[in-house]
């Protein structure tokens, strides 16, 4: 039996978070289950109100939405002694080499993956830190 892998997408965009969700839910040998945000703000409401062992494996992350952006909502995971164990790919249309390094170094995401992205790609990432998360 596959034990289901909670993923959470936060992404202004609905268009991206549907294509998104229906990459993973699609994903061969894999169970996700799909939690979506439209903001920042929204998320961290979400993650308070979700208890701590139903916590997603993995946080992918838009940096540029409106209300609280990717790059504030991360550094409030980070400083939560129970959300800074999560990680967070930032998923994303900044794709400068400078902003990802912003990203990785300074911000703490756990990998950086440019929009338009490649689906195998997005499946190669997930897999990679949620099999480090359960680990």
């Amino acid at each position: 039996m596959v034990v289901s892998t909670r993923i959470f997408i936060v992404d202004d965009s609905r268009t991206v978070r549907l294509r998104v969700r229906q990459i993973l839910e699609g994903a061969k040998q894999a169970d996700y289950e799909v939690m979506e945000a439209a903001d920042g703000a929204d998320a961290l409401k979400l993650l308070e109100k979700t208890n701590p062992e139903d916590l997603p494996y993995l946080i992918l992350l838009d940096r540029n939405m409106p209300n609280v952006s990717g790059d504030a909502c991360i550094c409030i995971l980070k400083s939560d002694p129970v959300w800074k164990t999560i990680p967070v790919i930032f998923l994303t249309a900044q794709a400068d080499k400078s902003e990802m390094v912003k990203g990785l170094s300074r911000l703490g995401s756990n990998d950086y993956l440019p929009k338009p992205f490649d689906s195998g790609e997005l499946l190669a990432r997930v897999k990679t830190q949620t099999g480090i998360k359960k680990s």
